[in-house]
């Protein structure tokens, strides 16, 4: 039965392919020719070859043209090992992943979200690690490159017989160079580790972070009036909803809003909205409002967009992907005790229970009580009791 090569092959592939390298650039052979010699090379390498001394350059047979092909078993031979070696490289970042993910937590009893995670962790950790040895790999053949430039260098100086001093000077010159081009490039490398780390990173933070189902941070405010409440600093009041969170649990936020107001709800109608602005609309009071407005007056839902309106049901982290810093206008039937008419509080001992006593509402800052002026009190019975 056949089987890939990456998965049985006793012999790890890539010290293979180091078999394969041209005896004129001394990489490995890209699109290989040979020759009727049977001596293979670079296709450019080979034909530059022939052109120039028309010989064989391993066994200086005479040669034309015409005398070297393409290698089109060899060709597929490389084509097969360099995909062994990805194979066996995206397999061993695989693996590594797992040990990492499987090292965090206890493994023996996982939800099925837990298992989403872990699946999604191991193959974006692959993934990276398998980009990230492949740059490796061609940052080591840029560096082997440099090798054997300098090493031909030094060939070529040596043949040139040069006096001692000039001969010391050239290779100084030349050893410098090439430390400084092997600097550069571990430099280079260690650089592109970094912005690798950042992209990583910045694709955690805006794909993993940003996901539906975590908490989110979202500001809550009540339009009543044509206005909007603020906490004390003149600010949205921040609320964090849980996944499973009904926007129901928003109405707390308004309790916290209104008592800044000395105020509270009285009665909630089964008509009340939550309408959702997108956080990064403008969110200046006076603009919500007339986004409002609109939202009223306008029919067509298409030119609101970065408007959602949604049900006190409604779980909007996971039925809508609510984004964090979504302003959140909780409007429509909700009554203040603040607009409800009030009852004297001196009269209700005087009155039968059963006998509706509406009046103005009062407040007489000459009687205090706790600190606080006495309210409930009508304007006729205030005037009563001062005199």
């Amino acid at each position: 039965m056949a089987t890939s090569m990456s998965a049985n092959c006793l012999i790890s592939p890539e010290p293979l392919l180091e078999q394969f390298n041209c005896p004129i650039c001394l990489n490995i052979m890209k699109d290989v020719w040979v020759t009727n010699c049977f001596h293979r090379f670079c296709e450019n390498c080979i034909k530059e070859s022939v052109n120039a001394s028309h010989r064989c350059p391993l066994c200086n047979k005479g040669l034309q043209q015409e005398d070297v092909q393409r290698d089109a078993q060899y060709n597929s031979l490389l084509e097969t090992i360099d995909k062994a070696i990805q194979d066996a490289e995206s397999q061993k970042a695989k693996s590594f992943a797992n040990q990492i993910v499987n090292q965090i937590g206890d493994n023996s009893v996982r939800t099925i979200l837990e298992e989403l995670f872990r699946d999604t962790l191991v193959t974006s950790l692959a993934n990276h690690l398998t980009s990230e040895n492949d740059m490796r790999s061609r940052y080591k053949r840029k560096k082997a490159d440099i090798e054997q430039t300098f090493n031909r260098a030094i060939v070529e100086l040596q043949e040139k017989k040069l006096p001692k001093e000039q001969y010391k000077r050239e290779l100084e010159e030349k050893t410098d160079q090439f430390r400084q081009e092997i600097n550069g490039l571990d430099e280079e490398i260690r650089n592109v580790q970094i912005l690798f780390i950042e992209a990583y990173k910045n694709h955690l933070i805006e794909h993993v972070s940003n996901f539906g189902a975590v908490s989110t941070q979202v500001r809550v405010t009540l339009w009543k009036d044509d206005h909007l409440y603020m906490n004390r600093d003149g600010q949205y009041l921040l609320k964090l909803m849980r996944p499973e969170d009904q926007m129901t649990e928003l109405l707390s936020a308004l309790d916290e809003l209104l008592t800044l107001k000395s105020d509270k709800i009285s009665k909630l109608g089964d008509v009340v909205f939550f309408t959702c602005i997108n956080p990064f609309n403008d969110l200046s009071e006076q603009a919500v409002i007339r986004q409002l407005r609109r939202m009223d007056t306008d029919d067509d839902d298409d030119n609101n967009n970065d408007l959602l309106t949604v049900s006190r049901n409604c779980r909007p982290i996971l039925e809508h992907k609510l984004l964090r810093g979504t302003l959140v206008v909780i409007h429509g039937d909700i009554l203040l005790e603040s607009e409800v008419p009030k009852q004297c509080f001196i009269q209700t001992y005087n009155e039968n229970p059963n006998q509706e006593h509406l009046v103005d509402y009062f407040e007489c800052k000459q009687c205090v009580r706790n600190g606080q002026p006495l309210r409930w009190i009508c304007q006729s019975c205030a005037s009563v009791c001062h005199k």
